[in-house]
């Protein structure tokens, strides 16, 4: 448990939060910091989140917890709560964060939200709602430091003190033109170290970069690693400037993307961490991927089925199956990883598809040999009685198993991702149960060749 939670564990803090308000109250009031109180949530059911979040003292603190939360769970609880309570909130947050808010609600809701905010802010908000989500548009805010050329130091450090006032981050004061087209940036330092009346156009820096707000938010992050920028510009086709992205936020993209990624890739979602003990919607949430994976199962099944005469001409053969199948299945799975990854951070592109498909068939023909001359040796020497063909078939199958799945495992991820599925989905059970039937088949197939030598054993 974090530090601002007094090192309780778990047990004594949901005895404390659902104790009586007065209780509660006096514990959340104490925490240091809207994160605690993030984390002290997550205690206890969620149906007991907005009379906790009630007992927050502050607006501004409810208001960031709200924002801090995850967005399966800041859904559930924007359901528990009315639209008056919810445009109570997004008043005390930053555009960006009010606008993550609104998106959770469905338009009459939305509306009846949004009226709680001044006409300027609300105009704001809206124009931000009309980008998706994932874009920069979507995870930009509209409030920054901005000033003309022709004004002076003087002119930025008002700026920059109503935003620091209105609790907003400043990391630079961005400069434009008279059609508020960018044009460039001032470090904070350099507004301390010169004359009240210095012209800004003295001080300006060409911007390191900008984006347009219909990029993908993956892209985004690329940017911020790439400069090590703590702000980027979002400006429109013109060049007129329309917000910035902060590094914080970016953050969030980079987590969220990655535990998406990760759970696809086993099959399940985020939304099943909120339902704590309630089984039947934790099963509903995994059991779509399980029966994907099911039905690839059962196609392996019928592999095994349609090679039940070299089967059963040679038994010992099935013994081998799950040693095939399994070492196809784990070199496709990194294979796909690796491709998803590198498509996600921009590493690796769609157009060098066939460079990286030829690299990963040498590399899972390189594992195929050495692991199929282990597997095979041991075949050759403890299974088949001084009968070297079935560690020959093993050997053979095992090099052209794992092969074809280092190719399928790097293509599944780049075809996914051209028919605008999500790559992560790849590197997952769909990868394992492919190559699990393409390895079957492959093993089974060689052992036919071998049939009239392997039938002794």
């Amino acid at each position: 448990m974090a530090s601002g939670l007094s090192n309780m564990d778990n047990d004594d803090l949901e005895a404390v939060l659902l104790a009586d308000d007065v209780t509660a109250g006096a514990f959340l009031r104490l925490l240091p910091h809207p994160a605690d109180v993030v984390e002290a949530l997550r205690v206890v059911d969620v149906d007991q989140w907005p009379r906790l979040l009630r007992l927050v003292g502050d607006d501004g603190e409810r208001a960031e917890t709200v924002a801090l939360l995850e967005e399966d769970e800041r859904s559930m609880l924007l359901d528990l709560l009315d639209p008056g309570e919810i445009g109570a909130l997004i008043k005390n947050l930053d555009s960006d964060d009010a606008t993550d808010v609104l998106e959770e609600l469905e338009p009459s809701e939305q509306k009846e939200a949004l009226a709680a905010l001044p006409a300027d802010e609300r105009a704001q908000v809206e124009e931000l709602l009309r980008y998706e989500p994932d874009t920069a548009g979507g995870i930009m805010q509209v409030e920054r430091a901005q000033v003309r050329r022709n004004q002076t130091v003087d002119d930025a450090i008002a700026c920059v003190r109503a935003l620091v006032e209105d609790n907003s981050q400043v990391h630079n004061v961005y400069v434009v033109d008279d059609e508020d087209r960018l044009v460039g940036f001032v470090d904070l330092a350099a507004l301390l170290l010169h004359r009240p009346d210095t012209k800004i156009s003295e001080l300006v820096h060409a911007p390191i970069a900008k984006v347009m707000p219909d990029v993908d938010q993956e892209h985004v992050a690329h940017l911020f690693k790439k400069y090590g920028i703590y702000s980027l510009p979002v400006v429109d086709k013109e060049g007129r400037m329309l917000g910035r992205i902060l590094h914080d936020d970016v953050i969030d993209v980079v987590v969220e993307e990655a535990e998406e990624d990760a759970l696809k890739q086993g099959g399940t979602s985020s939304e099943e961490l909120l339902y704590r003990d309630q089984a039947f919607s934790i099963a509903r949430i995994r059991l779509p991927w399980l029966i994907v994976t099911l039905m690839g199962s059962l196609v392996s099944a019928k592999m095994i089925h349609l090679y039940s005469g070299v089967l059963s001409e040679a038994i010992i053969l099935a013994a081998f199956v799950p040693v095939v199948t399994a070492m196809g299945g784990n070199v496709g799975s990194q294979s796909a990883t690796i491709m998803t990854r590198g498509l996600a951070t921009g590493r690796v592109d769609v157009s060098d598809l066939l460079a990286i498909v030829f690299r990963e068939l040498r590399v899972g023909l390189m594992m195929g040999i050495v692991c199929g001359a282990v597997v095979g040796c041991v075949a050759a020497l403890f299974f088949s009685d001084g009968h070297y063909t079935l560690g020959i078939v093993v050997f053979v199958a095992m090099i052209a198993a794992m092969t074809v799945a280092a190719t399928v495992g790097t293509m599944a991820p780049a075809v996914m991702q051209r028919a605008g599925i999500d790559p992560a989905i790849a590197s997952g059970p769909f990868v394992t149960t492919a190559n699990d039937s393409i390895g079957i088949v492959i093993y089974l197939t060689t052992a036919f060749f071998f049939l009239d030598k392997l039938r002794p054993l």
